[in-house]
């Protein structure tokens, strides 16, 4: 067995190799030799399973949760002089989080970050977080940075590449990527930073430690507000923004489910065939497509098969939980529109989808009923369905959906509810906690209604 190199051409001076032998407690090296398997002739490998699969390279975007108060510095670059930058926040509600890009920093020691009263100077309602020479981090809580209770700390920062995303918040006190430096006690017990309803943030405590590091934000937020975060997969998650390239013969594993107990809206950049159907969704599936207006009258027919980027709706024979589908042709097109004479149904693949909330943009949801996302101007739906678009002014209790030449349960449809689309969880004390149950115990509200997790 010869390797491939990184550049796809075949290592001719290399083969798949072992030493050692299959005696009990025998020591058996694995590796790649020079001399053709001279020193183990005879030796045999037998491949039992490989996985050949191809895995796609999807991107996926997390949606910002909460929302930003206030921006109080961006896309600012340091020059190595002092700045600084005042603004008002309520700790009880509201939280410091910045970003820093630390590739334009210089060698020397320079104040990254600072927050407190006065962010410029060293006093006992100040942190302070330096880079030291071309790796090194330090950081001070300076009420008392010498005391050898853990308020001076040159380790623990670790750059995500070259960023540092910082957060100040009561709750989890001084946390930079992830890792927390000063925990909410330990400020409280040196500090009266939180009691603080006015604070300044910048850089330029001591002589000559001005910074030079790109600022992509600080900025003051709701104490429930996430970054968006970006990662890479073969994987196109629903509650995510995807992206891709046009990729051949590819593995994708689809994060989300469907319910054979009523009609799930259905789309993805890549055909699914009748047989790969019966495989996934189980035998017996039904799969429909919009595709005329006969007055108030939705028109729906029956497919064999799932086209790429075409919308659906979609009734299977079992409970489908992150289906993966093996070599499939992703294509790059956007999700098709379906339909005449004003009424369409959308396509979607991320979860980055905006409806309007005039009654122009309806979705399928739970007992086969359209809903009218709730909202001022517009809402969020999950990735991999579908909406319908109809006109303005559309008498909703008119509308009617005719399946392959008959009115099926799906008539229900005809029914709007205004209902929101984000699916935020909040505790009784009306604090948000998350958008899954999971670890979850007790009594919770989603979407304004009362939900018991046991």
């Amino acid at each position: 067995m010869r390797p491939y190199a990184s550049d796809g051409t075949i290592d001719e001076d290399r083969y798949l190799n072992f030493n050692g032998g299959n005696g009990a407690n025998a020591s058996i090296t694995v590796g790649l030799w020079q001399d053709n398997g001279s020193q183990d002739k005879g030796a045999c490998w037998i491949l039992k399973e490989a996985d050949l699969g191809v895995k796609a390279n999807i991107t996926n975007t997390s949606l910002a949760e909460g929302s930003v108060v206030s921006t109080v510095l961006e896309n600012h670059t340091g020059d190595g002089t002092k700045f600084t930058r005042e603004t008002a926040i309520d700790w009880t509600n509201q939280k410091v989080v910045a970003e820093i890009d630390i590739s334009t920093c210089g060698t020397g020691t320079e104040d990254l970050f600072s927050i407190g009263d006065d962010a410029t100077s060293w006093n006992a309602v100040n942190i302070h977080m330096y880079r030291t020479g071309t790796s090194g981090f330090s950081a001070y809580l300076s009420g008392n940075a010498n005391s050898g209770d853990g308020t001076g700390v040159t380790s623990g920062i670790v750059p995500d590449g070259n960023i540092l995303r910082v957060e100040v918040s009561s709750e989890k006190g001084f946390v930079v990527n992830g890792t927390v430096l000063f925990s909410k006690e330990k400020i409280n017990k040196y500090s009266t930073l939180f009691s603080l309803s006015t604070i300044k943030v910048g850089s330029g405590e001591g002589n000559n430690q001005e910074s030079r590091a790109k600022y992509n934000y600080i900025s003051v937020v709701t104490n429930d507000y996430q970054t968006a975060t970006v990662t890479s997969s073969n994987t196109l998650d629903e509650v995510t923004v995807n992206s891709f390239n046009a990729q051949n013969d590819v593995d994708v594993q689809l994060k989300r489910s469907l319910t054979p107990a009523q009609w799930n809206t259905f789309c993805v950049p890549f055909t699914i065939s009748a047989d790969v159907i019966a495989e996934k969704f189980g035998a017996g599936t039904l799969v429909y497509t919009f595709g005329s207006m006969n007055g108030n009258v939705m028109n729906f027919a029956p497919s064999t098969t799932i086209e790429a980027g075409k919308p659906y709706i979609v009734k299977p024979a079992n409970t489908v939980v992150n289906p993966t589908f093996t070599g499939v042709n992703i294509e790059a097109s956007a999700p098709v529109k379906s339909g005449e004479n004003g009424f369409f149904m959308q396509g979607t693949y991320g979860a980055k989808t905006d409806l309007t909330t005039d009654g122009t943009n309806l979705f399928l949801g739970e007992g086969n009923k359209f809903y009218k996302p709730s909202g001022t101007t517009t809402a969020k739906m999950k990735g991999m369905r579908a909406f319908f678009i109809v006109p303005q002014g559309t008498n909703f209790a008119a509308l009617r959906a005719n399946i392959d030449g008959a009115t099926t349960a799906i008539d229900e449809l005809t029914t709007v509810v205004e209902q929101p689309t984000d699916n935020r969880i909040y505790n009784l004390q009306g604090q948000f906690v998350g958008t899954s149950f999971e670890g979850l115990h007790g009594v919770y509200v989603q979407n304004g209604k009362k939900v018991l997790v046991k």
